[in-house]
């Protein structure tokens, strides 16, 4: 399973650098941030992107420099720091999301049943849910 995972995050992560010149990882930071919908704050977008504080305050910080995403402060809490896409940030992820969303018909649908879709995705949601007590919350 890690070798079908870092070959297959790997091609992922190639067509997007080659369409978009941005890496999976700040894909995942454009996408975290389009579906929460509101600013987050930078340890939840961590815990969602299954990441260290470190690791995503330098993928956001990246990020903010291309001016995808933006620093806001809080509304309650002035000192507090949210990040939210910028209106750029937002039309890239679109672009990002239907272009990964073609990899991954390409690299999922194509080579595999429709049956033996369904018996892999099964045996990776009980792999999940025996691992991951929080394995019913939408990540």
């Amino acid at each position: 399973m890690v070798r079908v995972h870092r070959s297959l995050t790997g091609s992922m992560d190639r067509s997007l650098r080659a369409a978009f010149g941005r890496s999976l990882d700040e894909y995942d930071v454009l996408h975290q941030l389009s579906i929460a919908g509101e600013p987050m704050r930078m340890g939840d977008l961590a815990d969602r992107l299954l990441v260290a504080n470190s690791s995503c305050h330098r993928l956001v910080g990246r990020l903010v420099e291309a001016r995808l995403v933006e620093r806001v402060r809080g509304e309650e809490d002035r000192r507090e720091v949210l990040v939210a896409l910028s209106a750029e940030g937002r039309r890239l992820h679109r672009r990002m999301a239907a272009h990964h969303g073609s990899d991954i018909e390409t690299m999922f649908g194509a080579p595999l049943r429709p049956d033996e879709q369904a018996m892999i995705e099964a045996a990776c949601g009980r792999l999940i849910a025996s691992s991951d007590p929080q394995a019913g919350e939408d990540r």
